[in-house]
């Protein structure tokens, strides 16, 4: 295949229809799952049949996650090949959206004969779906490959074989569409004979299980059935919420103060929760914001007083004008004399190394996303976005719990802060047992920051230290661990100025490659405090840099292992 540049507008097409397909098949799978909670079919169609589509589904969100960041890496033939599989997809979906119709029934209505052999002609159909979907999820399985594969010969096999599936599934939609008249005319059929059968089951109620057959029923017998109704209603509503409490995934998020977890648990109520602000919710946030900002400028002048470097010369009066603004300026305001000082100094080379090796001084948690983005944020018309809001530290104490879809992920987040008074632990301990992962959240870059007073010691003990007494805890005996190592590129620029080996005499580091040996260590130096042993899932990121989807694509992927894996060794 020659290189050649992709259609854009067909890549985002094409981004569009699999999120379509994918809305879809989420619709579709819930909609099984009402008729298998009412329909308990012997030979396991209904529930296969959902276990195919909950697989096609979450290829097809790995296949939204590739277009969403590598579409310059997508070849021309490659969308072609996308194109035909989402026509096809499409068409399952269809076919599997008229199934679920003809099979739907009203809650108040009672399963007989007719509505059992309706269903038998429905699970044969099922039958035929799963193949297909099936095929569906290996020619997802097999593009996937293809885009990720930069061997010509081996993608071209992987075409090859794609192709082969496509065709099958293409032959067996035939079928089904040709079948489909006759299946959908003795549905027809058997739901008419189902409402005659309600029909006399009521006739007969009426006239033959009264002691009075020629009273006609009153208001209240009305309500007596409503009511029996609402109550069959509410039943199966539990049941399907005690069968989703089941297959919930449950996260438990930990860290101190400012290691990034805060930003975790905004983004992803951002983004897989509630949405985004209005702008009326943001603009009260202005004040915060801009305090924020005011720190930081407090903590430039004290780093350039503790120190006492010698700028240059042209920074002189930049330092004067920061020093007038902290002592006569409002709060609530920030001149734009004050932002050409900070953005002078900041980017100032010698102010750039003493920022990196600062140990003393304590700047906003985001201090360098505030520094770049100051000329905006002291504007007069200035609103609040939603990347100023995410990063401010409005860290409270307590539990928060935030609940989402993450595609067939349902999550149950819990954010843990500060210290728990005893009857937080009665309410909300024992809600978080049996967790499916905890995720710990640690700023490495914190390695030499001093512990408690002591000049020698790191902070990273208390990390240590609050890491374990979760870990050895027995309510998580069972979970796995994700670890987000966080300030990556902070921590490894600081270590040729402030060596880790002056807080962990333990630790030697390596002459090749010393940001690998310390990354190692600090990893280690956790693995050795998991007593439970329990599986550790780690990632060295920088959650400031950026909007963190990578990661969350991520996490996603580790969690539905870990709900895969529990699932085997359940089995």
């Amino acid at each position: 295949m020659a290189d050649s540049q992709p259609d854009e507008k067909l890549a985002y097409t094409l981004l569009s229809a699999v999120e379509t397909n994918m809305n879809r098949l989420r619709q579709i799978i819930d909609g099984l799952r009402q008729i298998h909670n009412r329909w308990r079919d012997d030979d396991g169609s209904c529930i296969n049949l959902i276990a195919q589509l909950t697989a096609l589904k979450s290829n097809l969100g790995t296949m939204r996650d590739w277009l969403s960041h590598a579409l310059s890496a997508m070849h021309p033939q490659l969308l072609d090949d996308l194109e035909v599989l989402m026509s096809s997809c499409g068409l399952l979906v269809r076919h599997l959206d008229t199934l679920v119709n003809r099979l739907h029934q009203p809650d108040h209505v009672s399963l007989d004969c007719a509505i059992k052999l309706k269903y038998t002609f429905g699970g044969r159909s099922m039958h035929r779906l799963r193949k297909v979907a099936q095929g569906q999820k290996e020619a997802v399985n097999l593009l996937l490959a293809a885009c990720k594969c930069h061997a010509m010969a081996q993608r071209k096999i992987l075409l090859h074989k794609s192709r082969q599936i496509r065709s099958r599934d293409a032959r067996s939609l035939r079928i089904l569409t040709r079948s489909s008249n006759v299946t959908g005319g003795c549905l027809r059929i058997l739901t008419q004979a189902s409402a005659m059968i309600q029909w006399l089951r009521y006739l007969y109620y009426i006239k033959l299980m009264r002691k009075q057959p020629e009273r006609l029923p009153t208001e209240k017998d009305y309500e007596i059935v409503d009511a029996n109704n609402r109550s069959d209603a509410i039943d199966r509503a539990l049941q399907y919420d005690a069968t989703s409490l089941r297959r919930e995934t449950k996260l438990v998020m930990m860290g101190n103060v400012n290691s990034g977890k805060e930003l975790i648990m905004h983004q992803m109520k951002v983004l897989y929760a509630d949405g985004y602000y209005p702008v009326e919710e943001r603009k009260p946030y202005r004040y915060a914001v801009r305090s924020t900002v005011r720190l930081l400028i407090h903590a430039i002048i004290d780093l350039l007083k503790d120190t006492g470097i010698s700028l240059p010369s042209q920074l002189n009066p930049h330092f004067a004008i920061l020093l007038y603004e902290v002592e006569t300026v409002i709060m609530s305001r920030i001149t734009q004399q004050a932002v050409q000082a900070v953005q002078a100094i900041w980017s100032c080379p010698e102010f750039s190394t003493l920022y990196v090796q600062n140990f003393e001084i304590e700047f906003p948690q985001h201090a360098p996303y505030f520094a770049q983005e100051i000329e905006r944020i002291a504007s007069d018309d200035f609103v609040p976005s939603e990347a100023d809001i995410m990063r401010l530290n409005q860290t409270f104490g307590g539990i928060r719990e935030l609940r989402f879809s993450w595609d067939e992920l349902d999550v149950h987040l819990f954010n843990i802060n500060g210290y728990m008074p005893a009857h937080f632990h009665e309410r909300w301990y024992h809600q978080l047992e049996g967790a499916t992962s905890l995720v710990y959240t640690v700023d490495v870059s914190r390695y030499d920051q001093p512990h408690f007073g002591h000049s020698t010691e790191s902070q990273l003990l208390d990390d240590f230290a609050y890491f374990e007494s979760w870990a050895a805890s027995e309510r998580f005996s069972n979970s796995s661990i994700i670890l987000l190592l966080n300030n990556f590129t902070r921590f490894s620029g600081k270590l040729p100025y402030s060596p880790l080996e002056t807080f962990f005499s333990d630790y030697v580091p390596s002459v090749v490659d010393p940001v690998t040996s310390a990354r190692q260590y600090i990893l280690r130096r956790f693995k050795e405090v998991n007593r439970n042993r329990l599986s550790i899932y780690s990632f060295w990121v920088d959650l400031d840099l950026s909007d963190n989807t990578y990661l969350y694509a991520a996490l996603k992927k580790t969690l539905q292992h870990i709900q895969q894996r529990k699932v085997r060794e359940s089995a």
